[in-house]
């Protein structure tokens, strides 16, 4: 296959509120995957209804059964990321739409391409169906082929993770080998900024947790993993996304070993 026309999603949601998972950024970046001179198209958009200050209002439920607000949610701060988003949003109106405009577009890009993925399809995803649900907006992620569907993250996981990436694990500096472990940093991580890390070579890359940035590098994922393992993509990996078990990261089992409990 000389072409394998892909997009890869990123999204940035809420979270820590009523309204975990419903997003309020969302980019995608599609293309030959096949080829890393070929040129790409990307889109990147601030969802106007989800951008208001109620929704950046970070919120409890009360478990006091002796409070009068048992049950209920109560304000604990303000996230963060809220002043950074509106400011961005403010200086790029044109990036302001309406989701339903969003998804509009989002559907005839993912109608043009082989393959539909992300870094965590499993939140994607899922992110994508409760801001539709939310706004009672009839799903994309339904109304496409699930054979085009695959996770960068359980391709990384399940088959970039190997004896090969241990035995680089284990002769890292000390310095560095932070730069590798889980947020916990109790066991070895696989999130999209480690395999950067490892796979671009740049030790020092640190994920920017805006979509269209991170989804220009989950691309570059994309790329590397197809040049690197076509056909157990093509065979294993497309049409079939699975949840990723850090246990078998913690465990360090190997890609065959993987693939095998991948298959039960």
């Amino acid at each position: 296959m000389k072409t394998f026309n892909a997009l890869i999603i990123d999204v940035e949601s809420h979270m820590k509120s009523a309204h975990d998972k419903i997003i309020y950024n969302i980019g995608w970046v599609f293309g030959n995957a096949k080829d890393t001179k070929a040129p790409r198209q990307e889109r990147d958009f601030f969802v106007k209804e989800f951008l208001p200050l109620n929704y950046w209002k970070h919120s409890f439920v009360d478990k006091d059964e002796s409070s009068r607000t048992f049950g209920k949610r109560k304000f604990w701060k303000m996230d963060s990321r809220g002043h950074k988003a509106q400011q961005q949003a403010l200086a790029q109106p044109e990036k302001i739409k309406s989701w339903n405009e969003i998804m509009k577009l989002l559907s005839l890009d993912c109608s043009m391409v082989d393959g539909i993925g992300s870094y965590n399809w499993g939140f994607d995803s899922s992110a994508i169906d409760k801001t539709n649900r939310t706004l009672n907006h009839m799903g994309i992620i339904e109304t496409f082929d699930s054979s085009k569907f695959f996770c960068l993250m359980d391709c990384y996981a399940n088959h970039v993770i190997n004896r090969n990436y241990f035995s680089f694990l284990d002769n890292l500096d000390e310095e560095d080998k932070h730069l590798f472990k889980s947020k916990s940093g109790k066991s070895d991580g696989y999130s999209a900024e480690i395999m950067v890390r490892y796979a671009k070579e740049h030790l020092e890359y640190i994920e920017a947790h805006e979509s269209l940035p991170d989804a220009r590098v989950e691309f570059e994922l994309m790329e590397y993993f197809l040049a690197k393992y076509p056909q157990v993509f093509y065979e294993v990996f497309l049409g079939n996304p699975k949840f990723v078990s850090w246990t078998k990261i913690r465990d360090r089992l190997t890609a065959k070993d993987k693939l095998q409990k991948r298959l039960i």
